[in-house]
């Protein structure tokens, strides 16, 4: 038999035998009555269907003693059938009449929201009078809600504050807090370590009012307030008249009272932290107010109980346990209700209470081995035996009534919440099990995967446990922990082919699980109290109330399927939810929820992420996402609310490693958002200021043109009638669109017939706007925000991406259409303001001259954007992997260079040249700032002309001179040799290079530099090398490059002369940067030179004399081809042409290069029908000869050199009749000696043997020369022919082989062979018989030469003896350095 503890039961405390004083209708915490007639509970289908026809979850229920996790099952074998559809997370959808219940909504959705989403809904509620807010800051609390009157209670040390947080349409309803003294506080009591009293509030049976109930955890003592409303308002001395005051007894050193539970009508439930259980009664049977209070123990069970006798938990032997929880059921009549306890092990009692203080124990089970065995089985392999021992009960739930039918009663159908302690967290798992007759039946077994942190569980008695809500329908469980909450739900799976395949296949998805986070980083969020909200009416909806400390009321309520929707596309948290409800409520600074992805077990994956990213993108951009207002007082403010959701989103993205295009596309978009807002804001401010007969609206007619397929149609009959703001709500994300169109726009305008200047000028001045205002916005948000979408630091220069363009589509901001349409708008502004500068406004229709002004202000601006969008162009098609655009990016990146020049540059046209000086100096482009500065300096000085001209205007003129003048001598400074190159550059074309010697001479190294990298400018340079830089070697070297590329022969002499000179004033200089070898070579190499020119002047004063009588310069070109040219006959064309060439060039003064003289001497041939006064005629060979020795062609090109010799060799044998010179008969030696002493051959040999140049060319035999030149691959053994084609040199081949056969008859028919070797001979006696007549000639003069010299040496000696001795005959003394010795 159970027996109850009489000593303790007797402790009770007297009231004031007055009766009470009856509240008032309208007393504000009245229990509300209720209505005589209830409208019955709405009973879905499935209420009264037998349990064997249901299956928990739409999964598998248990077979053979094993149930099965979220319906995957062990055995595949053993499936039983799917239930209907009750996927819900609320119960079926009830019609239309419900529908349009939920659009009219009700009071109690008012409240700020702090997430949403189509499975549930998060609430803030505002039901917390501001007085209480400032008490329960400044001192510890914690609270109890209930939830069936409306009220809550929050209890400090020393009072309790009492409010009702439901039913309140307004801030008005809302009523003062009920703040009630605890009287008969001890200091103690009073401590701040002291915990907390407890506090309840009940339907007082008696009174009918709303009682309270506080008990102090330590001591036990009790206070019952049968009306708070009476208790705030009185004091405390007659406040202790009418409250029942007593103490729970029998506490135990350190034992305290840590939950207090609504037992059956005026009674309570108490738990304390050594695992005790206390019936606490506020009235007797009689229903008299009285205190009681009994331990709950039992010995052993009744005959009636179920499990007949068995040792109690709570005997003395085992009492000391942990409560995990304890809750009771509904009423059962008047008096009755069960009440379940539950310790952490796993143990369940059922106690009968009732109201005349008689408690029967029902049964006690232990569900721990069972429950651990299951749930070791559907976790597969995770938890394992030894884990056993950290195998808790957190919590459990009821199910309500109407989950269990009739004939189930009196069984009971519980949902447990338990965890296994893995590692350091928590693996929790809610279990629907059902005792019935002592027995226990595991129904199904729902993982809680989503979360597995936080406490496990609380250690402490007095911290917040983890609590498991259960809100009606009971389809969806809440579990509670102090910072976090978990929503799971019950719902069943629909049967299905497809659910069946996925059964089978173990994927089926688990039903619906979130996680909800307190905010920590910045506020300390803990739950402090909850409960659920049953609310009367069946709506489908579950929803509890949660109390958090720092934050207030919060209220949590899941919302029904869609229509049409299933329970399986419920079942999983999508990532675009979790990223939508970061996005759109995790930037609000007061939120109760964190939305950090790292606290959440939530596992985004980054392909998954990346997709729902450009998906919640797009619905910003497109305004189609639920979270967008489309309709709001101001535009202006809708675009910001995207704006900020578009940086929210990258925020949160951009934890993940994104693709490059990805980042893009996400700044993409806010860039259009910032374009799209400074669209609006430069529109709004034309609407405000425009003068609308004059100055037509542009923004309207441009998106009106839009094609209907790059826009969505506003629809007038739904009263869309306001074009732009359709526009910015539906397509900013093709904003794109509108750059180009501000211009294109203005063009259809004037074709339509605007043809009034001033409406021309207006329209002109709205597309610069919209033009201006939406790329620098664009390009200052890209500047601004790269690094923070993940672009990297400094990789946007002047708004271009300067990275790699390979994976990226078009940039929105430089697509084709942009870039021309952008230049094309520049030049019509500009030419505009331009047309307009002196036109003076009228006040009747005239051209406003202020929006003359502005135009021309913007036009550097556009100027500007014009440069970045062709910038930005020219990278990403250089960057595409085909070829051709690679080409287009190329071109289109040298049009580029001179379309911004000349952009920049006429800006100075709007007398605005600071602005394109600015711009040049950005792009640092040399040539424009130079020709800015260069305009602007011209037009400045153009206006000092002016007659008329006013003081200040000359003063601002010679300004603007002076100004110019400072800028060109800074940039040496700023910018080097970039600009001291183009300015040099400009000042050589302009033909003032005297200012480079001058004007400029303060910056000579820059303009050293600058010569010294233009070889071209070789005859500027060696002046600057002698008067700047005194460097007479280099500027050597300058001449002899200048005589390089020197065409005049006049020239060439002067320059080769001057380099000799230049050479010898080095060596006397002895300069450190010649050595002495060098400077002799380089003196030899110009001497080689000079006696190259002499040669071709030799040939000159040869032709010259015939061409005396010519009048001009095609009449001496005539006769020097007709009189000279009888060698090169037509029948060799080529050598023909070659002659004519290289005389043309002969005659004109040209300089001719050593192997064209070598041609034009060997192909002279006049017949000897001239006057050769200088030997020319004897010389003609041996001069070619000495001309390919001075061109030192056998060192660098031994074939060149080789070829050139035997073709000399054979046009020398070639210039004599050898035949007629062969017919020696009837002619003595003497004749035949005379007439090969007179051949060319001879007289060549004759010379190249007298000035050596047959010591390094030996002569060739006739036989030995044949073939030279007469076939296409001896040819090309020179490189002189190595780019002629071998049509042309087969040509040329062929003309040597004419002269290669003249020379086959002279050695057949002249015995040319044989006269060779005696001419040879001949030459070389002759050579050297004059070279000893020389030699002997020279001697007799060197003797002579040293007689006069002995004679003069022997006067100067006696002359000395005279100065040296004194005066001589008159002559005075001197010194050596000639000074007068004076005596």
């Amino acid at each position: 038999m159970f027996s109850l503890d009489a000593s303790v039961g007797n402790n009770t405390a007297t009231r004031n035998p007055r009766r009470r004083q009856r509240t008032t209708s309208d007393d504000s915490v009245a229990l509300r009555q209720s209505s005589k007639r209830r409208k019955r509970s709405f009973l879905a289908p499935d209420t009264f269907i037998p349990p064997a026809q249901q299956k928990p979850n739409g999964h598998l229920s248990a077979t053979h003693g094993v149930p099965v996790s979220n319906g995957h099952p062990q055995e595949a074998r053993k499936q039983r059938d799917v239930s209907v559809d009750t996927t819900s997370l609320a119960i079926r959808n009830r019609g239309s009449k419900r529908i349009e219940r939920e659009k009219r909504g009700s009071k109690k959705d008012e409240g700020v929201v702090q997430t949403k989403n189509d499975n549930y809904v998060v609430m803030q509620d505002p039901n917390i009078p501001e007085p209480l807010r400032d008490i329960l800051s400044r001192e510890p609390w914690q609270s109890e809600i209930a939830s069936g009157l409306g009220h809550a209670v929050a209890t400090t040390h020393n009072q309790a504050i009492v409010w009702c947080y439901r039913h309140i349409s307004s801030a008005i309803d809302v009523p003062k807090p009920l703040v009630i003294k605890f009287p008969n506080l001890s200091t103690k009591t009073l401590s701040p370590l002291h915990p907390l009293p407890l506090g309840m509030l009940v339907h007082d049976s008696g009174a009918g009012e709303i009682a309270l109930l506080v008990i102090m955890p330590l001591s036990g003592q009790i206070t019952y307030w049968e009306s708070v409303k009476r208790a705030a308002n009185t004091d405390l001395v007659r406040q202790k008249q009418q409250i029942l005051q007593g103490s729970t007894g029998g506490l135990l050193s350190g034992e305290a009272i840590t939950r207090i539970t609504e037992g059956e009508p005026d009674g309570f439930i108490l738990t304390t932290s050594n695992g005790r259980v206390i019936h606490l009664t506020v009235r007797d049977p009689q229903g008299r107010p009285q205190i009681s209070t009994q331990y709950m123990r039992s010995n052993a069970v009744s005959g009636k109980g179920l499990l007949g006798s068995i040792t109690s938990v709570f005997s003395t032997a085992s009492w000391r346990r942990d409560i995990a929880a304890v809750h009771t059921g509904p009423l059962l009549g008047k008096s009755h209700r069960t009440c379940i306890v539950a310790t952490a092990q796993g143990l369940f009692q059922a106690w009968e209470l009732a109201r005349h203080s008689t408690k029967t124990l029902l049964f006690e089970v232990d569900v721990r081995q069972e429950a651990f065995t299951v749930l070791q089985k559907s976790s597969l392999g995770r938890l394992t035996e030894d884990m056993k021992s950290d195998f808790l009960i957190l919590d459990f739930a009821l199910f309500p009534k109407s989950q269990i039918t009739i004939e189930e009663y009196p069984s009971h159908r519980l949902l447990v919440l338990t965890s296994v302690k893995v590692g350091r967290t928590g693996v929790y798992n809610l279990i629907d099990l059902t005792i019935r007759n002592g027995l226990v039946e595991i129904e199904v077994v729902h993982p809680v995967t989503c979360y597995s942190e936080g406490q496990y569980p609380a250690q402490t008695w007095n911290a917040f446990k983890a609590q498991l809500l259960l809100p009606k329908p009971a389809q969806t469980a809440f579990v509670i922990f102090d910072k976090s909450i978990v929503l799971v739900s019950l719902a069943r799976i629909e049967e299905s082919a497809s659910s069946q395949i996925q059964i089978e296949s173990h994927t089926l998805p688990d039903p619906f699980q979130d996680a909800l986070y307190l905010r920590q980083h910045d506020h300390d969020y803990h739950v402090v109290g909850c409960c659920t909200e049953d609310d009367v009416t069946y709506t489908g909806e579950a929803t509890c109330t949660l109390l958090v400390h720092g934050f207030g009321m919060a209220r949590i309520t899941t919302l029904p399927l869609k229509e049409g929707q299933s329970a399986l596309e419920r079942s999983t948290v999508s990532v675009k939810s979790k990223m939508e409800q970061a996005i759109f409520y995790g930037e609000m600074s007061y939120n109760l929820l964190d939305f950090e992805p790292g606290r959440s077990q939530f596992r985004i994956d980054g392909t998954e992420l990346e997709d729902a990213a450009l998906e919640i993108n797009y619905s910003i951009m497109s305004s189609a996402s639920p979270y967008v207002p489309t309709i709001t007082p101001s535009m202006e403010h809708q675009l910001r609310l995207r704006a900020t959701a578009l940086a929210e989103l990258n925020n949160f993205a951009s934890r993940w490693p994104l693709k490059l295009a990805t980042k893009w596309q996400l700044l993409w978009s806010a860039e259009k958002m910032a374009a799209a807002i400074a669209i609006w804001k430069t529109y709004n401010t034309h609407l405000s200021s425009r003068n609308q007969e004059r100055e037509p609206a542009l923004l309207p007619e441009l998106l009106d043109m839009i094609n209907a397929r790059y826009k969505v149609e506003n629809r007038p009959e739904r009263g869309e009638t306001d074009i732009v703001r359709h526009y910015l709500i539906h397509d900013v994300w093709r904003i794109e669109l509108v750059v180009p169109w501000a211009e294109h726009a203005v063009e259809e305008l004037y074709k339509e017939g605007i043809q009034d200047p001033a409406k021309q000028l207006s329209l002109i001045n709205q597309a610069v706007d919209i033009q201006i205002c939406s790329m620098e916005a664009a390009f200052a948000f890209r500047t601004a925000n790269a690094e923070g979408y993940g672009l990297g630091k400094d990789i946007i220069k002047d708004g271009i991406y300067q990275g790699g363009y390979d994976s990226l589509p078009e940039p929105w901001t430089s697509i084709l259409e942009t870039v021309t349409n952008v230049k094309k708008l520049t030049d019509v502004s500009r030419q505009m303001a331009l047309n307009h500068a002196d036109t003076p406004g009228s006040e009747d229709g005239g051209v406003d001259f202020e929006i003359v002004q502005k135009v021309a202000a913007d036009n550097p601006r556009l100027v500007h954007i014009c440069c970045q969008v062709y910038d930005e162009r020219c990278l990403w098609l250089k960057s595409r992997p085909d070829a051709q655009a690679k080409a287009e990016g190329d071109a289109l990146t040298r049009a580029y260079h001179q379309i911004r020049r000349d952009l920049i540059v006429q800006i100075a046209d709007l007398e605005m040249p600071d602005e394109g000086i600015k711009l040049a100096e950005r792009y640092q482009d040399m040539q424009a700032l130079a020709d800015v500065i260069e305009r602007s300096t011209s037009q400045a000085m153009e206006r000092l002309t002016e007659p008329g001209l006013s003081e200040s205007d000359e003063l601002d003129y010679n300004f603007q001179v002076d100004s110019n003048r400072q800028k060109v001598e800074s940039y040496f400074t700023t910018y080097g040799s970039k600009w001291a190159d183009v300015l040099y550059s400009n000042t050589i074309s302009h033909g003032t290079i005297s200012d480079l010697f001058d004007n400029l001479a303060d910056f000579k190294r820059f303009l050293t530099l600058y010569l010294r990298g233009k070889p071209e400018l070789s005859k500027l340079s060696w002046i600057n090398e002698v008067l700047a830089e005194h460097n007479y070697a280099k500027a050597a070297d300058d001449l002899m490059a200048a005589q390089k590329q020197e065409s005049s022969l006049w020239s060439k002499r002067i320059e080769l002369s001057l380099g000799k000179l230049a050479l010898l004033a080095a060596g006397e200089q002895e300069a450190p940067q010649v050595k002495s070898n060098t400077l002799i070579k380089m003196i030899r190499r110009a001497e080689r030179r000079m006696e190259i020119i002499e040669i071709q002047e030799r040939v000159y004063a040869y032709i010259q004399p015939a061409l005396v009588q010519a009048l001009d310069e095609d009449a001496k070109f005539k006769i020097a081809i007709e009189e000279f040219g009888l060698y090169a006959t037509k029948a060799m064309p080529i050598l023909r042409n070659i002659f004519e060439q290289n005389m043309a060039k002969l005659v004109s003064r040209q300089v001719l290069d050593a192997e064209d003289i070598i041609d034009i001497v060997t192909l002279i041939n006049d017949g000897t029908q001239h006057i050769d006064e200088q030997g020319f005629s004897r010389q003609q060979f041996s001069l070619a000869f000495r001309v390919l020795t001075l061109s030192g062609l056998g060192k660098v090109d031994p074939g060149r050199h080789d070829l050139h010799e035997k073709i000399i060799w054979r046009r020398c044998m070639l210039n004599d009749d050898w035949e007629l010179l062969n017919k020696t008969e009837m002619k003595n030696d003497e004749a035949v000696a005379y007439a090969s002493r007179a051949t060319a051959l001879f007289q060549t040999l004759k010379a190249g043997f007298e000035d050596g140049t047959f010591d390094t060319i030996q002569p060739i035999p006739p036989s030995a020369i044949l073939t030279a030149g007469t076939t296409v691959a001896s040819l090309r053994t020179s490189s002189r022919y190595a780019n002629t084609s071998d049509s042309a040199l087969k040509a040329l081949a062929q003309d040597l082989e004419k002269e290669d056969r003249k020379l086959e008859d002279a050695l057949e028919k002249g015995r040319l062979e044989m006269w060779w070797s005696g001419i040879v001979e001949a030459a070389k006696v002759s050579a050297r018989s004059d070279a000893d007549r020389q030699g002997a000639e020279m001697a007799r003069m060197e003797m002579a030469k040293r007689r006069v010299q002995a004679r003069l040496d022997l006067g100067n000696k006696q002359e000395e003896e005279v100065y040296t001795n004194g005066h001589v005959h008159g002559i005075v003394p001197m010194d050596e350095q000639g000074d007068t010795l004076m005596n």
